[in-house]
């Protein structure tokens, strides 16, 4: 009886050598997680209607802005949403605000579908999400002063006195640069550049989740479009903004985003990380934009191939079949007219709507 245990102790230290064994089978760590959106946008369609008659009134078509556009931006991020005029990113970006009716899909902020909500829910909910529009005289009451505009947001909702409203309204104007001194003085009174800092003073009155900025630069000079870029990444780290930023200078939206979608006829081609976007495109009509931005190296510039894209661009009531860019398109093949090329994932994190590999 004595000896059994003495027995057992040779075969539990045999056990040892394996150990090594069961930590190489270990799980990897896993990558990190991505940061959750506070913007979601699925499927968002606008359509708008192409209407006949006199005394009987019929739909004979839809104008087709928007057509099935998805995206995301996580908390702190910049999405930039390029293309040329005409190309629905505006109405894009006015559908995502409900200044426009989407169609169909949906948009949730912060996990609310926006697109669900009506009447006053939708009015209190507009606190969360402004816009910097692209005309900063056009947007502003020409008839009040800046104490007026900036604390007209606060009285729409009900937010303080009128001594914490004037309050607010100094702290951020101190925020966009400008003395509290110019809260009586009226929109004509100030450059293109304080008028712009004025929308974006106003956008931040209610320090909302996310900022809608349209051609927030497109109508400046340029010095000032530097100064007034360097504001909005200044903002950002301050009161930690969301942006989503349409424009149709390359050059402003790779200083600003962090992602950057290409938007063509209604459609998104092609998305990616800033810098993935600008060293490797892989859309035929990212590569054509690119080729159009000047480069300051000369010895860049003399040997830059540009592109050209022939003829102008169709008509959203009736956009081409198959692939939209491929009556532009240098590289378009028979498959291009008669298949729609499906969104992929051409690498890690960058997407494309193109039947070639680019």
């Amino acid at each position: 009886m004595s000896t059994e245990p003495q027995d057992e102790a040779p075969q539990a230290a045999a056990v040892e050598p394996e150990i090594p064994a069961q930590r190489a089978e270990e799980p990897e760590p896993a990558a990190p997680a991505e940061a959750p959106a506070l913007l979601e946008v699925e499927d968002l369609k606008v359509h708008f209607p192409i209407r006949r008659g006199v005394v009987v009134e019929r739909t004979v078509g839809h104008v087709r802005a928007v057509d099935g556009v998805s995206l995301r931006v996580p908390q702190g991020g910049t999405f930039g949403l390029v293309g040329e005029s005409g190309c629905g990113k505006t109405t894009f970006g006015r559908a995502v605000l409900r200044l426009e009716e989407p169609t169909s899909g949906r948009v949730a902020l912060g996990g609310d579908d926006v697109t669900a909500l009506r009447g006053e829910r939708l009015r209190k909910f507009r606190s969360r999400m402004q816009m910097v529009f692209q005309d900063p005289l056009g947007s502003l009451n020409p008839r009040h002063n800046v104490d007026m505009l900036l604390s007209e947001p606060l009285k729409v909702h009900g937010v303080g006195s009128k001594e914490e409203r004037r309050k607010l309204a100094v702290e951020t104007l101190d925020a966009v640069g400008l003395p509290k001194t110019v809260l009586e003085r009226f929109p004509h009174e100030f450059s293109g550049g304080q008028r712009q800092r004025l929308g974006i003073a106003r956008a931040l009155m209610l320090r909302p989740d996310l900022i809608v900025c349209d051609e927030p630069v497109s109508a400046l000079d340029v010095s000032i479009q530097a100064q007034v870029m360097n504001l909005l990444d200044e903002l950002q780290d301050e009161f930690g903004l969301t942006y989503l930023v349409i424009a149709h200078d390359l050059a402003v939206v790779r200083h600003l985003s962090d992602r950057v979608g290409v938007m063509y006829l209604g459609k998104l081609v092609e998305e990616a990380d800033s810098e993935s976007i600008y060293e490797h495109p892989r859309h035929p009509y990212t590569k054509a934009l690119l080729s159009a931005v000047p480069q300051p190296d000369p010895e860049k510039e003399a040997t830059r191939e540009r592109i050209i894209l022939k003829g102008d661009l169709p008509s959203p009531a009736n956009p081409p079949s198959g692939c939209r860019f491929r009556t532009r398109c240098p590289w378009a093949e028979d498959i291009c007219a008669e298949v729609e090329p499906e969104w992929r994932e051409a690498a890690s994190g960058h997407k494309v709507a193109c039947h070639f590999d680019l």
